[in-house]
């Protein structure tokens, strides 16, 4: 499914009594909070509302953010679990050949041999390569490695991908059920 927004990171404290921000970051180049000026926050109803940002720094494995409006400890306290997200627009540019994670959740995974497998629940990030995890309608997983070798076409807009599981690969899933 094509998302119009992308969350980058998620605020997991507060730093000083100034209404500074801790944000655990969830994107490949935590470095890009350097260069925000705007993000938006996701509510609790899955609305946003936007903030400028006044104040970016790297500080451990964590972004110290500073936004428009949030000058106080409290008001930065009522923010704590929220998501930080980004206007598609706004998103890092892809290399070809690659996909924004979040444009694959929810994608129906057709293999050549056996037809429709399931929907992409998720995509494990390794330092190799990722993993897709397939739910079929039972709710049992799936998981295979995203390689050339596997993956046939990938096409987010139509929610479709194609793969072509080595031999085994699906059965050892089928048997682990018995």
């Amino acid at each position: 499914m094509i998302s119009s927004h992308f969350v980058i990171g998620i605020i997991v404290g507060t730093h000083g009594i100034e209404g500074r921000l801790r944000v655990r970051p969830l994107t490949d180049e935590p470095d890009r909070f350097l260069k925000l000026t705007k993000v938006l926050l996701k509510g609790i109803s899955d609305s946003f509302c936007e903030y400028e940002v006044t104040e970016a720094k790297l500080h451990r494995r964590q972004i110290l953010i500073r936004l428009n409006g949030i000058d106080s400890i409290d008001k930065a306290q009522e923010l704590i679990n929220r998501e930080l997200c980004v206007a598609r627009s706004e998103a890092l540019a892809l290399d070809k050949d690659s996909w924004y994670i979040a444009d694959l959740i929810g994608c129906r995974v057709y293999d050549i041999a056996r037809g429709y497998l399931g929907t992409v629940k998720d995509i494990l990030q390794q330092p190799h390569h990722d993993v897709y995890i397939v739910e079929d309608k039972q709710k049992k997983d799936l998981l295979f490695p995203a390689l050339k070798s596997i993956l046939i076409s990938i096409d987010p807009y139509s929610e479709r991908i194609d793969v072509e599981l080595p031999a085994g690969l699906y059965e050892i899933y089928r048997e682990s059920e018995r």
